[in-house]
């Protein structure tokens, strides 16, 4: 699996980790919940559920990396928290032919465990839908 962000404001794509580079993919577990409209008929005994367009979607993704010192493990934390805080990205995930996008993802939560000259990172990205 690959995964590549590029801000919504525009510019190039950027490889955020990549298996195929030694980079360990731990979760890829994307989730939508579908919004309902309720609405209450005039005098009917039972509510109408309508179903709108507007989808929220979760993406959390955690990989492990290894990098060439423990200063740089470190310092790839804060990288990835200055990145993504407060700026909106599309997220492109290619698994073999398949190419999906995640578009107006905006990081919802971020957590590292460092361990030497490995960090295992998991960011959760909330997102509009997929395509």
């Amino acid at each position: 699996m690959l995964v590549k962000y590029q801000p919504v404001s525009g510019g190039s794509w950027t490889l955020l980790f990549d298996e195929s580079a030694g980079d360990a993919n731990e979760k890829f577990s994307p989730s939508f919940h579908d919004q309902v409209q309720i609405v209450s008929g005039y005098g009917a005994p039972n509510s109408i559920k309508v179903p709108l367009a507007n989808t929220q979607g979760q993406l959390p993704l955690k990989w492990s990396s290894n990098y060439a010192s423990a200063d740089a493990a470190l310092t790839s934390i804060k990288t990835l928290r200055t990145t993504f805080k407060g700026v909106a990205v599309n997220l492109e995930v290619i698994q073999g032919a398949i190419t999906t996008f995640f578009n107006n993802a905006t990081l919802a939560s971020s957590s590292h465990d460092l361990r030497g000259k490995e960090c295992m990172h998991a960011l959760t990205f909330n997102t509009d839908d997929i395509s």
